[in-house]
């Protein structure tokens, strides 16, 4: 700022080369994205999206929208990524239940109404549509994700490089959950912890209310709506009346499969109770144990006592019986 960054301009004639110097002040790069205010001291900026290196290159006063896409390889990579997660999560299950027909190798929750629910659910999941990411529904095989004769997941190339050139904004439906609308003169946001089911919502005036789906939304007048429904749901618009337009919600892959493992580890539920049972039994069973081994303890004691008193007990009969013995050897001599 100043000194070595100044610059100078020449003056012709050059009268008054005293006045021809300026200073140039230099100043952070401050703007707004997506209504959070942000300022950085140079023009490249890393580090308010993740992967995303972006660079101001000119000083404007209007809106500019932003669009970011991954790379190829990169969504190639997710895709194996979730197919090596998948597989995994499926070999442990399957270890777990087990049925072993022939011989007596049953997974330890063989017979377990739980792990066979929560087995059931993870094939589900690979097999509904991902819905709220456009007009259509999107499913995984349409990502290359398929499953082979045995159950294994593998990567369809062929599928995967038809999805990337046509749909490549599909993928997205993997990681990252949506909310967006159908016009670029409206704007859509919820809180984190708004949930909306996943889906496509009309917003649309029916003559007396402002409908987001079946519900009714609260309106300023001055085009932003929100929604008692789901609190936390904001849409802004340009029109302060805008025609019909669409929004849609959707829930990724991934935070579906997030979803599905705190509810199987949530403390009321089915395997979380199963577990609790087995816990009660394990701790009765060993109680019952103990038991066993306190009156075990206790017949051994009591058998040693009886057998030291019958040992003595004879030790004593067989000294009687040598008494006697020699008492009748003295009684005959005496005849």
């Amino acid at each position: 700022t100043g000194g070595s960054t100044r610059w100078e301009t020449t003056l012709i004639p050059s009268s008054t080369p005293e006045d021809n110097v300026f200073s140039q002040l230099a100043t952070d790069a401050t703007f707004s994205l997506d209504g959070v205010q942000v300022s950085r001291s140079g023009n490249t900026i890393t580090d308010i999206m993740t992967g995303i290196e972006l660079t101001l290159n000119a000083d404007v006063s209007g809106d500019i929208a932003l669009s970011t896409s991954r790379s190829n390889s990169q969504i190639k990579q997710t895709v194996e990524d979730t197919i090596a997660s998948l597989n995994e999560f499926k070999d442990e299950i399957d270890r777990l239940t087990y049925v072993d027909i022939e011989g007596e190798g049953n997974g330890p929750l063989t017979l377990e109404t739980s792990a066979t629910m929560l087995k059931s659910n993870f094939k589900r999941l690979a097999i509904e549509p991902l819905q709220g990411f456009g007009s259509s529904a999107i499913y995984i095989s349409q990502l290359g994700i398929k499953t082979n004769s045995e159950g294994q997941y593998y990567l369809d190339e062929a599928i995967f490089e038809k999805t990337l050139t046509n749909n490549p904004e599909y993928f997205a439906a993997l990681k990252d959950d949506n909310i967006s609308s159908s016009t670029s003169s409206a704007t859509v946001s919820k809180s984190s912890i708004t949930e909306i089911p996943s889906g496509r919502y009309t917003v649309d005036y029916d003559g007396s209310n402002w409908k987001f789906g079946d519900t009714i939304l609260s309106s300023d007048g001055a085009g932003t709506f929100t929604s008692t429904t789901y609190p936390g749901l904001r849409i802004e618009t340009i029109d302060a009346s805008p025609a019909q337009f669409d929004v849609y919600v959707g829930k990724s892959f991934a935070s579906k499969i997030s979803d599905l493992m705190s509810d199987t580890l949530a403390d009321d539920s089915s395997l979380k109770s199963a577990e609790t049972a087995y816990q009660n039994l394990s701790e009765d069973i060993n109680e019952r144990l103990e038991k066993l081994d306190l009156r075990e303890e206790l017949i051994s004691t009591r058998y040693t006592e009886q057998f030291g008193a019958m040992e003595s007990a004879m030790t004593q009969f067989n000294s009687t019986k040598t008494m006697l013995e020699n008492f009748i050897e003295a009684w005959k001599k005496q005849k």
